[in-house]
């Protein structure tokens, strides 16, 4: 047997040291740039001591990762081919990576560091892995929301080695889909500046009665516990596990050091002797008694549960911030903002699409202005919902073809073999009578899709996509449309436009994703069951919300494969600033209509159809536009917002000069931003 690597974190150089004289095989750290972890100017290495420390730990025979896995913006994409120079010249042992621009661009400029996709990539398959095999991955780090033997199916199909983590933090959120921090305050989780609003106090409620559901003592109900797999070292070696990933570069040397130890001292007593291996259960009790919050075994080997989260809060070492309330639809804001921006001229006019949650209000929109309509991928379980068949799928299709609209079929965000699989069985259901084009959101999703069809293949906005290279990556894989990442501003999503090698789509109105959970809330909540239990369904009696301490409410919807959707509290509405968006390159705007009902939804398409011609045609709205605008403002189901559009610009992130602690931002008492701690 290949011995497995200890691969540790280190923020500073003590911490560095610590973790080596512990008995780390590898470390991982990062530059003071694109890296997560940006919550204080006093972690990760400047440039020179980056050289230092490569150097130090090669000559302890320990190897060095360098991680570059925020997502980045244009802006930054420049200064990083110097940087991959850099990483070079000082001998990295390899480079963790998330951003597909990023993985393009080493490509292009030749560099021949090793890569290894970060758990931030989201890698849930094989179909994944093959993709960024090709694009010269050698290691991927896999979603924290798989099994271990998942990891092990990935590893052995494509050969690659897989890094799973083995003790520390861990978020409730799929990698890389909590959108939260980013849309409501533009402090990105994809940019290591996440406020945590997964530690918030929470109330599960029935958002048409507002009754708490959850038990009072239940408040930090997505607080996910800590995972530690030092009893399960054995399982992991035999699941063909290349490397055990402690988390924690922000943690100190104290904290690190007796982890590693203990790891290292477990992990050799194993290969000693494999067949007569015994934990040390008093080790594994001090890992307890040492660790910040509680512990537990996470998704390495089953579903979560309820126990799976601190619920009490009483262990959380630092709460970022309290509650976070978006900011309320402001007309003078859509004006300021809309002065900033070169609208376009002799621009054609985009084509409106929308997307629905089932087949009756699809078949609605047939007889709408919108000239797209985008149906499947996840089903909610709410008391109202409705399945889609493979014969409903056709005469949709139909339908549309027969009133010259065109027709996108989703794919679900998050894919494992089962969710492939059924992608597959669609492709073949709909090959007699295909759609305009598929929507995917993975490279696991792309690989099928454009093996099994020649139907164009549209990158959905759950590939993150933020910047020119990352397009060029997906062009090359064969998209032929993109939507780009729900938390860019306007300003940067009309920077990437200019610059972009595909057509573009933009959200202008909807239900902004928040979160995505391989957990679900509401069955350990209402039952106490999870996925692989026999589940009574209370996801589809009643409709769920949760409720910030500023009592905004956070709709909660249940999908067919029992994950959980939490959507921002204000839906994005950008009427006042549509002008913006007239650019060369953007060819269609979306309404993100998951959650609305038919009538209302085919009211928001008038709205926008006539706002769209009226910009086209350099006039204004006449007085029953304004009158249908005012009326579905009051007819809501949640608060009009500017969305992500509205944040400031950070084309270039600087790490934070101090960690936020006890944040609240309230609109609720000033209509300026108010902050306190």
């Amino acid at each position: 047997m290949k011995k497995i690597e200890l691969l540790a974190p280190a923020g500073t150089r003590e911490t560095l040291e610590a973790v080596i004289e512990a008995g780390a095989d590898a470390v991982y750290l990062s530059g003071k740039r694109y890296s997560m972890r940006q919550h204080g100017n006093w972690l990760h290495f400047e440039d020179r001591e980056l050289k230092s420390a490569i150097e130090y730990a090669h000559g302890k025979n320990v190897k060095v990762y360098l991680t570059m896995n925020n997502l980045l913006t244009s802006g930054e994409m420049g200064a990083v081919r110097e940087y991959f120079s850099f990483l070079e010249e000082i001998n990295s042992d390899a480079v963790i990576l998330h951003d597909l621009g990023l993985l393009q661009a080493m490509n292009e400029l030749g560099i021949k560091i090793p890569r290894h996709a970060s758990t931030m990539m989201n890698v849930h398959h094989r179909a994944s892995a093959s993709i960024l095999k090709r694009h010269g991955v050698t290691r991927i780090i896999t979603s924290r929301d798989i099994t271990v033997y998942q990891a092990n199916e990935i590893a052995q199909s494509s050969g690659l080695e897989v890094e799973y983590f083995v003790h520390g933090d861990m978020c409730v959120a799929q990698s890389s889909q909590c959108f939260h921090s980013g849309v409501s305050t533009s402090m990105s989780s994809n940019r290591g500046k996440c406020l945590k609003s997964c530690r918030w106090q929470w109330d599960l409620v029935d958002r048409s009665s507002s009754k708490i559901l959850a038990q009072v003592e239940e408040k930090y109900v997505l607080a996910r516990k800590d995972i530690c797999l030092f009893h399960q070292i054995p399982e992991l070696v035999a699941a063909n596990i290349a490397s055990l990933k402690i988390e924690g570069r922000a943690r100190k040397l104290e904290y690190l050091m007796p982890i590693v130890s203990a790891y290292r001292k477990a992990i050799d007593r194993y290969y000693e002797n494999p067949s007569h291996y015994r934990t040390d259960f008093n080790d594994l009790a001090a890992l307890k008694k040492h660790t910040i919050r509680e512990v537990d075994g996470n998704h390495a080997f089953s579903r979560p549960g309820l126990g799976s989260t601190g619920l009490d809060g009483e262990r959380e070492p630092r709460i970022f911030s309290i509650a976070v309330q978006e900011k309320p639809y402001s007309e003078t804001d859509a004006a300021r903002l809309l002065e900033t921006i070169n609208v376009g001229v002799d621009v054609s006019l985009p084509e409106l699409s929308v997307r629905c949650g089932d087949l009756k209000t699809a078949m609605a929109l047939t007889k709408s202005s919108c000239d797209w309509i985008y149906v499947g991928g996840e089903l909610f379980s709410g008391p109202f919902s409705t399945s889609v068949s493979r014969d409903d799928f056709k005469k949709l299709i139909t339908q549309c073809h027969q009133v010259g609209k065109k027709i996108g079929i989703q794919t679900p965000r998050i894919t494992t073999e089962r969710e492939l699989l059924e992608i597959e069985q669609l492709i073949g259901d709909l090959a007699d009578c295909p759609p305009d084009e598929y929507l995917v959101h993975n490279l696991g999703a792309l690989q099928v899709v454009r093996k099994l069809t020649h139907v164009p293949v549209h990158a959905d906005f759950s590939l993150n996509v933020w910047n020119p290279p990352a397009i060029n990556f997906l062009k090359g894989e064969g998209v032929s449309f993109l939507t780009p990442g729900v938390e860019l501003n306007l300003h940067q999503i009309l920077n990437l436009a200019s610059q972009s090698a595909l057509p573009m789509e933009c959200l202008i109105h909807g239900s902004v994703p928040g979160m995505i959970l391989d957990y679900c809330v509401i069955g350990a909540h209402m039952t106490g069951t999870t996925k692989y239990d026999s589940c009574s369904g209370p996801c589809t009696g009643l409709k769920y919300a949760l409720r910030s301490r500023l009592n905004d409410l956070y709709f909660l919807e249940a999908d067919q494969y029992c994950r959980n959707h939490v959507f921002m509290s204000k839906d994005l509405c950008t009427v006042d600033i549509l002008e913006s968006f007239f650019q060369p390159s953007i060819k269609r705007l979306r309404i993100e209509g998951m959650l609305y009902d038919a009538p209302y939804l085919l009211r928001l398409v008038e709205l926008y159809g006539e706002k769209l011609k009226t910009v086209r045609e350099e006039s204004k709205p006449d007085s029953s536009w304004a009158a249908l605008f005012d009326s579905l403002k009051k007819e809501a189901p949640r608060p009009f917002s500017l969305g992500p559009y509205g944040n400031p610009n950070e084309d270039i992130s600087e790490p934070l000069s101090e960690l936020p602690t006890n944040l609240i931002i309230s609109y609720t008492e000033s209509p300026k931003l108010n902050i306190l701690q």
